[in-house]
């Protein structure tokens, strides 16, 4: 079966464009999303791919309407390979795992992504390594920030001194019960 995949970011921008597009390239069932390609909880997108089956293929107008970053493509292209699916974008020719050309580009960008994701390790360890010669202090801060102080001090005054029940003080503040309470284990 050809699936088509069709997104915009916002319901200003009309979908129906791709949508005609994927309808007369062939595709015979088409998810749509209107999201940010950065969410990853796009409802059309997940729906799709729990549907999909061996010898299927997924089409779109564009890759950046499906895939998020060069490391989610991979991952997709990925769950592709292993469910069977083929890929294919009409406005990019060379993104089509249905060619062995298309198969050899995929690879080539999967090997850019894990080459970035080594780099981005090395670096990091690198960076590590660095701040602990330093002495420099990694990871979260100690203690509770001056804002979250000010409203926990706020909702213990509500509490305290106007007998209003903490929950209600603590809304009135602008802070969680749970957040006043680790303060409060905190001091």
């Amino acid at each position: 079966m050809i699936f088509g995949y069709a997104r915009v970011s916002t319901s200003e921008q009309n979908i129906q464009t791709q949508v005609d597009l994927l309808q007369n390239f062939g595709c015979e069932k088409i998810y749509t999303d209107v999201a940010s390609g950065v969410r990853e909880d796009r409802k059309g997108l997940n729906e799709m791919l729990s549907f999909l089956r061996e010898g299927d293929v997924v089409v779109v107008y564009k890759t950046d309407r499906i895939f998020r970053s060069l490391k989610n493509m991979v991952e997709l292209i990925d769950l592709f390979n292993q469910k069977g699916v083929l890929f294919k974008s009409i406005s990019e020719p060379a993104f089509d795992t249905t060619s062995a050309n298309g198969k050899f580009i995929i690879q080539i960008f999967g090997a850019v992504a894990e080459f970035e994701r080594n780099l981005i390790s090395e670096r990091t360890k690198i960076g590590l390594e660095g701040a602990r010669r330093r002495n420099k202090h990694l990871g979260r801060p100690k203690g509770a920030a001056k804002e979250t102080l000010e409203k926990y001090q706020f909702a213990l005054h509500l509490y305290q001194n106007k007998n209003i029940p903490i929950d209600k003080a603590c809304k009135q503040a602008g802070i969680s019960k749970t957040t006043f309470y680790r303060v409060e284990k905190d001091k």
